[in-house]
Order: structure tokens, then C-alpha cells, then sequence
């Protein structure tokens, strides 16, 4: 299996197949790239595929620093240059969004084609002037997701993994899966239940300890001025069902984002993507298809 080393001496994992125009797909947290196998194998079949597990996730190792968003950055450009990928389309769920995100703003859109964005906002926590973070099925109570409700969520996850990893796989599934004590119902039918057992099984594989650090990374970010420098074609996608962002999270967005597309995923909660497949698979192959703007369909 393909490793690469950065320069300070990480060897991360990455899957790499098909051929064709290459295309980066970025996990999210607590995932790896097993969470696109349902997209490898068809995307393959028209684009060269590269699926990197970010350090601290997966194959990939990692050291008790450098677990930022900026690192994760430098990591992607590393394994860009190292692949001799001058022109990238890159597809990012969750945190794996933020990390194009914090590519940009590094290295520019210079190297990008085009950018698919799964279920993800520019600022985790809600403010004054900012209401589509993260909402109250986060919290301790009823209400929206504030500064010592992130505190009180990092004190659990240190505390018990075992017990929080079994939650955060849950909260990627439909919102409509919990009653009003936050209670998950675990007999409910939904899309992608097949999966939960293994979800599961991949959430506990994580170090609670690098999970934390990479959560205060996401939490201490605001990329809302960010998005008016995407200046290439960018594909919204989000679930209707989602614990994590209302919709009007992609409506903002779109309106930032100088040439951008929003697709509801109806149904499907923040792992849209495992969820309904083969609706995200042909969307994103139409997106990344030779001469479409995002601006062409709205």
C-alpha cells in the first residue's frame, strides 16, 4: 500500500486508483478513506482517485504536535507535489472541507479545478453574527451549541472514547433518529443502517486524544471570508436530515462562493455520501465532467 513521509517525518497512507484527471477525496474526523469506498471504485472508473488518511486517522501515523488544520494542509500539498499533480479536483467531507479550505488560503486555488463540499460549514460555532454552526442536539440542554457546551463535548470525549465514539457515529445519521432526551432509536429504518455496525467499529479505532486537538482546530476557525477567494466551480452538497448544519449553512455559502451549486440530499443526515451513493456518485461525476460551471444549474 502507497505511504509518503512529510517533512517532519509523518508517513501517512493513501489509496490511489483509476486514471485520468486526478480528483483528492479528504475524510472527515474520526473517519479514513474507507469512508468513500462506496465512491472509489465508480468514481475510478473515470477519474484517478487518490484517498489520503490524515495523519492521526486510518493507516496513517501521527506525533503528539502539529495536529492543526494548517498541517493537514501542508500534508495535502505534500502528497500533491510528491505525485506530480499540478491540477486537482478535490472532495471534502466535514473536516476534510476545512482542510481544502485551509489550503486555499495558503496555496490559493492556483492548483484546484473544481471543489465538492460534503455537509460542511465555514464556522463550527454559532455567534452574534453567525447562526448555522453546530445546533443544540450537540449541547448539554436544549438550545444552541456554545463556548462551554464545546468544553463540556471535549471533556467527554477525553473521558470515554468508547462511549462518545459510539455517539459520533450515530450523529452522522438522520437527526430524526432522536427523541426529545437526545436519545438515539436504534430500531428506526433509515438509509445507510446496514453500515451502522460498521461505523461503529471505526469510530473506536481513534485516539481520543487526537480527535480533541483536531476538533479545538476546527472550532477555533472562521473561513466565512474565505469563500469570495474560491474561484473555482464548487459543488454544495448537504443532508436534509443532518445533525450538524441547517440548510441555510449552503445558501450562504452559495451566495459567498463566487461560482457554486447547492444539492439537498433529501433523507440523509452529515454522511450523505454513505447514505444514498449512487444519487452523490453521479452528481459528482457530472460536476467534475469536462465544460460544467456550477453557474450552469442552480
Amino acid at each position: 500500500m502507497p505511504y509518503f513521509t512529510t517533512d517532519d517525518g509523518v508517513r501517512l497512507h493513501y489509496q490511489i486508483h483509476g486514471a485520468g484527471k486526478p480528483v483528492v477525496l479528504i475524510h472527515g474526523l474520526t473517519a479514513s478513506s474507507l469512508f468513500f469506498r462506496k465512491q472509489i471504485p465508480e468514481l475510478s472508473r473515470h477519474f484517478q482517485i487518490i484517498a489520503p488518511d490524515l495523519r492521526g486517522h486510518g493507516k496513517s501515523e501521527t506525533r503528539s504536535d502539529h495536529l492543526t488544520l494548517l498541517r493537514l494542509a501542508h500534508d495535502l500539498k505534500q502528497l500533491l507535489d510528491g505525485l506530480n499533480i499540478s491540477q486537482v479536483s478535490l472532495i471534502g467531507w466535514s473536516m476534510g472541507a476545512h482542510v481544502i479550505f485551509e489550503y486555499i488560503k495558503n496555496y490559493s486555488c492556483k492548483a484546484i479545478d473544481k471543489i465538492v463540499i460534503i455537509d460542511m460549514t465555514p464556522k463550527l460555532l454559532k455567534s452574534d453574527d453567525w447562526h448555522y454552526g453546530l445546533p443544540g442536539v450537540f449541547s448539554r440542554k436544549p438550545g444552541d451549541f456554545g463556548q462551554e457546551d464545546n468544553l463540556y463535548l471535549l471533556s467527554v470525549m477525553l473521558n470515554d472514547w468508547e462511549a462518545y465514539s459510539k455517539v459520533v457515529a450515530e450523529r452522522i445519521l438522520n437527526k430524526s433518529l432522536y427523541n426529545e432526551k437526545m436519545e438515539f432509536n436504534a430500531a428506526a429504518v433509515f438509509k445507510g443502517k446496514e453500515d451502522l455496525p460498521w461505523l461503529y467499529g471505526e469510530a473506536r479505532k481513534n485516539k481520543a486524544t487526537v480527535i480533541a486537538a483536531f476538533w479545538i482546530a476546527m472550532a477555533m476557525q472562521d473561513y466565512r471570508p474565505l469563500l469570495q477567494n474560491i474561484t473555482v466551480p464548487c459543488l454544495l452538497t448537504y443532508g436534509t436530515e443532518s445533525n450538524y448544519y441547517p440548510p441555510e449553512n449552503c445558501d450562504y455559502m452559495q451566495k459567498q462562493i463566487p461560482d457554486a451549486r447547492v444539492i439537498p440530499f433529501e433523507g440523509c443526515g452529515h454522511a450523505l455520501h454513505i447514505q444514498n451513493p449512487e444519487l452523490f456518485n453521479n452528481a459528482v461525476m457530472e460536476f467534475l465532467g469536462p465544460g460544467f460551471s456550477a453557474g450552469q444549474r442552480q
